[in-house]
């Protein structure tokens, strides 16, 4: 496969906070997760436990604020 650069020519990407975007956040590390599934680099028991954790981090950042 030959490799490519892509230069991006459109407006300046946003910056995406903690805070603001939590939930778009949370949604991309679970895709992340279950991608990693489906290619068997995690189990089903590990991706299970990992969102697990994802969840409680996310809980306990929500109560802070």
């Amino acid at each position: 496969m030959k490799h490519r650069d892509f230069i991006y020519v459109g407006e300046p990407i946003p910056e995406l906070n903690e805070q603001e975007h939590a939930e778009f956040l949370i949604n991309i590390q679970k895709a992340i997760l279950l991608s990693l599934e489906k290619r068997n680099l995690l189990t089903i028991s590990q991706r299970e436990r990992c969102l697990l954790e994802l969840e409680k981090r996310y809980r306990l950042k929500n109560n802070k604020i």
